[in-house]
Formats: structure tokens, C-alpha cells, sequence
């Protein structure tokens, strides 16, 4: 993944009709004055910017798959039942559920900037250009204001990376759901590790959605595709969406369900992207104002004790790493090395701000820190998978993940 300094951000389009209230801009990181279990006094993280709460897969009736009334160009009343949200309801559902930036990402297609529910700079949600490429393997176009390159070919998809990377667009180019379906089997992703991603959608819509309900992705295999890309050398950080398209599936797979939270040093789309292209990431199961818990991954503690490197940094092997939960008391913390090993014991969160420090084996080069609470899946997998795994992953995937973070990569 490319590491670049945040560029300015573009020009917002014009405010939309009634605009929502302005909200606050967050706190700066609050100093701790406790010392951390490796003895190191912290003084708390090094770090200049904020975490932006948000989501980077939503969907209005400007999508081909989603009802927007008798007008609709691209949807008829046959299909009423697929109801979807305008570009001002998604941004009123993100507002209302304590998010700080939205992408709408319209399949092929980029008319939600133009419309007048897209937030100006003053709104109280940032409004992140998209747009979802429905080739052969969904991908997004995260910061593209038009759209870019066509086809499905390793060619193709790798130029319409290029030029979305490149200016004037400086965007991040994503791997949407990469597998989908119940067996895992088959990689929804057609290229494989083909193209690198800038980032991989590795959590899509609620882990209590799994196949064989439509459209429920492997979010287990999502996860395995990514760790293969961080084992190949590649820096490539997690994001989660919910991939929302319809009014009525809102309550449990709306906006921030799952968020994917992001470092940003500067409260802007273009801070947003940067933050991405960082690697600087993780997700958790709900929004803010819904719960959701706060899992950090910090390491490389200066002589003050303040950690200066965090998940998509690369931090060196003897320095001192560390993982701080906020708002899941009782969960468990896993932490996850190459090929997908387990490091070390997990451990239970405890209540307030719990923090645990850790060392990286050798055999490490990257890793990252999951929450979950306990969801049987032993029992599932003996009792079920035998014969039902060929058609759901409710017998052997995870059902109660809470958050996971993107990988620090370690040093020699």
C-alpha cells in the first residue's frame, strides 16, 4: 500500500435543502496516567489527528438494485419491495447513529454527489465521493467523482486502480466482500491476489447475517483473502461496510452496521482517504451511538512513554506493543500473526479503558489485535457442520465478532 501525506480536499458540492446541525469536532487523544503492564508510564498516544467513525459501502435508488417510487429510471414497482434510502435519508441515518463520514457507493454510478442530500462542508456528515464497480468481483472506487476504467480483466482492473490513485482523484481502490456464498470455496473476487488493493472489505453487513441468507458474505474466508496479501509482503489495511441498499433492512444492516473507524488528520473526504491509503484502521460491529467498541493497536513507545505507531504502521520487533479496548467489558482479545496464527493466550477485556501490552514472536512480520464474545462456534462446527456446512457458514464461521483492527507490520 502506498503511504502519502493527506493532500487538501476538494471542493464540496453545493448544500443540501434543510441542513442538518453542525456537530463538534472531536476531542484531541486524552493523556493517560496509568503504566502500562510492561512497566513503560504512558502519557498516551503520539498522535496529532482523530478517529472518524463511519461507513464506506452504502447504497440509494440511484442504484439499479434499489426502488426509489413510480419514477424511477432503473427499478420498476414489481420490485416495491427493494425500497431504498434517498442520499439525504443515508446521510440522516449516519448523523443519527453518530458517524462522521459516508460513502454513497452507487453501482456505477456517481449522481449522488450531484444530488441535493449530499452534505456541503458545513454538515455535520463528511460526504466521501464513491461509487461500487460491479465488475467481476465488485470493487470501490473510493474517492472518485467519475467513473473510472472498464472491464474485468487483471489489465483493466489494474489501470482503473492506477488512475484512481493517481490525481486528481487521489483515491483508494477497495475489494468489496471478496467471497460470498456458504462454501467459502470459491472467492467472489474473480482476480485473486491479482491486483493489490489499497484496502479489503473484510467485514460485510452483520456477522449475525451469514449465508445461505441472499447476499451474506463469507466474512471469514473476507478475512483469510486479506491475511494473504499481508503473508505476500503487501500493506493492505481492513475496512467494513453494510453494504445497505433498503429502507427496510436498516435496523440491523444500516449505516455503521458494521463502522469502519479511521485515523484522519484533518476532519475532510481527502483526510478520510489518506487515512486509508495509511493503513491507519479498524472495525467494529456497530456505530458510536449503538455501542460499538474501540480497539486500538499501538507500538514503538518514545522516551516519554506516548506510542507513535499504530495499525498500518510498521514498528520494530523489540519495541513495545500494545492493545487498548474501549466499551466491550467481558469480550475476549485475540491477537493474530502471520499465516493467521494465534499470539500468545487471549485474554478478557475488563471494564473502562483496558489495555494490554504484548511482544511479537519471531516468526511474526505483521500483527493485528480481533474482539469477540463467546459464540460456541466449537459446539456449532461439531454439531452441525457435518451436515449443513456445504450450505450455510452458521456451523463453523464467526457469529460474535466485535471489532478487529488493521496489521502493524513488524521489523527486523
Amino acid at each position: 500500500m502506498r503511504r502519502e501525506p493527506a493532500r487538501a480536499a476538494a471542493p464540496a458540492s453545493s448544500l443540501p435543502a434543510g441542513m442538518r446541525a453542525r456537530r463538534g469536532i472531536f476531542a484531541g487523544v486524552a493523556a493517560f496516567a496509568a503504566a502500562l503492564a510492561l512497566g513503560v508510564a504512558t502519557a498516551g498516544p503520539a498522535f496529532a489527528g482523530e478517529w472518524l467513525a463511519g461507513d464506506l459501502h452504502v447504497h440509494t435508488t440511484y442504484s439499479h438494485d434499489s426502488f426509489g417510487g413510480p419514477g424511477d429510471d432503473n427499478t420498476g414497482p414489481e420490485e416495491a419491495f427493494t425500497l431504498g434510502h434517498s442520499v439525504a435519508s443515508q446521510f440522516a441515518v449516519a448523523e443519527s447513529r453518530g458517524l462522521d463520514f459516508l460513502a454513497i457507493t452507487d453501482h456505477n454510478d456517481v449522481r449522488s454527489q450531484s444530488d441535493p442530500g449530499w452534505p456541503g462542508p458545513d454538515d455535520g456528515v463528511i460526504g466521501v465521493p464513491a461509487y461500487e464497480n460491479s465488475l467481476d468481483g465488485h470493487a470501490q472506487m473510493l474517492g472518485a467523482t467519475r467513473l473510472v476504467g472498464s472491464g474485468s480483466s487483471a489489465p483493466a482492473v489494474q489501470a482503473a486502480a492506477d488512475e484512481l490513485r493517481a490525481p486528481p482523484l487521489d483515491g483508494v481502490f477497495q475489494i468489496n466482500h471478496p467471497a460470498e456464498g456458504a462454501t467459502g470455496a470459491e472467492l467472489d473476487w474473480k482476480l485473486g491476489h491479482e491486483v493489490v488493493p489499497d484496502t479489503v472489505e473484510v467485514w460485510n453487513i452483520s456477522r449475525l447475517y451469514q449465508p445461505p441468507l441472499p447476499s451474506a458474505s463469507d466474512n471469514d474466508t473476507a478475512i483469510r483473502f486479506w491475511e494473504g496479501f499481508l503473508d505476500a509482503g503487501e500493506r493492505v489495511a481492513v475496512t467494513g461496510g453494510s453494504d445497505n441498499h433498503y429502507v427496510a433492512t436498516t435496523p440491523i444492516q444500516g449505516a455503521g452496521q458494521p463502522t469502519t473507524w479511521v485515523y484522519a488528520e484533518e476532519r475532510t473526504a481527502a483526510g478520510v482517504l489518506a487515512g486509508l491509503r495509511r493503513g491507519h484502521t479498524f472495525v467494529s460491529h456497530q456505530p458510536p451511538n449503538l455501542g460499538g467498541p474501540r480497539l486500538f493497536l499501538e507500538a514503538d513507545a518514545d522516551r516519554d512513554g506516548r506510542f507513535e505507531s499504530m495499525a498500518g504502521d510498521a514498528a520494530p520487533r523489540s519495541g513495545a506493543f500494545r492493545v487498548r479496548v474501549e466499551g466491550a467489558p467481558g469480550a475476549k482479545l485475540r491477537l493474530v500473526g502471520a499465516g493467521g496464527r494465534q499470539i500468545g493466550s487471549e485474554s478478557t477485556v475488563g471494564a473502562g479503558r483496558y489495555k494490554r501490552g504484548f511482544t511479537v514472536p519471531a516468526w511474526a512480520t505483521w500483527v493485528r489485535a480481533e474482539l469477540n464474545v463467546g459464540d460456541g462456534r466449537a459446539a456449532r462446527e461439531a454439531a452441525c457442520d457435518e451436515l449443513f456446512g456445504s450450505s450455510t457458514t452458521y456451523c463453523r464461521n464467526t457469529v460474535g465478532a466485535l471489532a478487529l483492527t488493521s496489521a502493524i507490520f513488524v521489523q527486523r
